[in-house]
């Protein structure tokens, strides 16, 4: 319930950005253009979820496992699967390129771990790391992960928009200056003023969406501790604080963009010192 509310600013940020074109619609096909956008979204979010492999294949790049990837998990990967008693074929593991320890937690049956878990982690680490990944998968420990991916969605879209809406006048001005004619600066100059206004008027609930999706990743701080603790009761937090301190001592932290602009210390450190606080006497 508490990484549930935690999730109310990407509800809100969602809202700024769907709220709108849901009123601006309306005011053109009463009733049913307010339903349209959030039909979208539903469908959106369906469409993440149902083919969901390709997407994070395309969308982030999630890779299978090398031969030697493979060789190094098989063992690890049936040992956490046991321990969870989860049958083998429900999960696929998938690898993402990263120098730190943790992946992101998804959704659907795909279970991410990092290439550098997989390539530097003892057996006993692995296991450790694979039963926190696949924690995150079972009971209502999936919901607020499932929650927060389809509340971003409309945040995510509209990041996609904001980053691409410039493209047509780059395009344009190469155009007028190939034809160097008055005309095509003229159409250029156009497209820059109306792209402008566009980006000004989409700048209020981006600002608003984004400031709510970075405050909602404290729902996802909280769906990691919580899959830390699972695994400290499956009696594997030895295992995995020293995963986790062997990743800090190492160098391999990241931090994003919320954690600096809260002045927090990065996740890892956070998840090794309530692990450490779990196992002391």
């Amino acid at each position: 319930m508490v990484a549930l509310t935690a999730l109310v600013p990407a509800a809100v940020g969602a809202m700024a950005i769907v709220g709108p074109v849901a009123f601006g619609l309306d005011l053109v096909w009463p009733v049913w253009g307010a339903v349209i956008p959030f039909v979208v979204w539903v469908a959106g979010a369906v469409l993440a979820t149902w083919p969901q492999e390709t997407i994070q294949r395309a969308w982030y790049g999630y890779r299978d496992p090398t031969a030697e990837e493979h060789r190094r998990l098989t063992e690890p990967s049936r040992h956490a699967l046991r321990r969870l008693g989860v049958t083998a074929g429900r999960y696929r593991l998938m690898i993402a390129e990263s120098d730190g320890p943790n992946a992101p937690a998804v959704t659907g049956r795909t279970v991410v771990i990092t290439s550098y878990a997989a390539k530097t982690l003892p057996p006993d680490r692995m296991e450790a790391v694979l039963a926190h990944e696949l924690s995150h998968h079972i009971g209502l420990a999936a919901v607020p992960v499932f929650s927060y991916t389809h509340l971003t969605l409309p945040i995510r879209a509209l990041w996609w928009l904001l980053t691409r809406i410039w493209r047509p006048v780059r395009r344009m001005w190469a155009i007028a200056r190939r034809w160097h004619t008055p005309f095509g600066f003229i159409v250029s100059f156009v497209l820059t003023v109306a792209v402008a206004l566009i980006f000004v008027v989409l700048m209020i609930p981006a600002g608003i969406a984004v400031v709510g999706a970075a405050l909602a990743r404290l729902s996802t701080d909280r769906t990691e501790f919580l899959a830390d603790a699972a695994v400290a009761d499956l009696g594997l937090g030895p295992q995995l604080l020293a995963a986790l301190e062997a990743a800090i001592e190492s160098g391999h932290i990241e931090s994003d963009r919320v954690t600096r602009l809260l002045s927090i210390q990065p996740l890892i450190v956070r998840r090794a010192q309530r692990l450490r606080k779990r196992s002391a006497p």
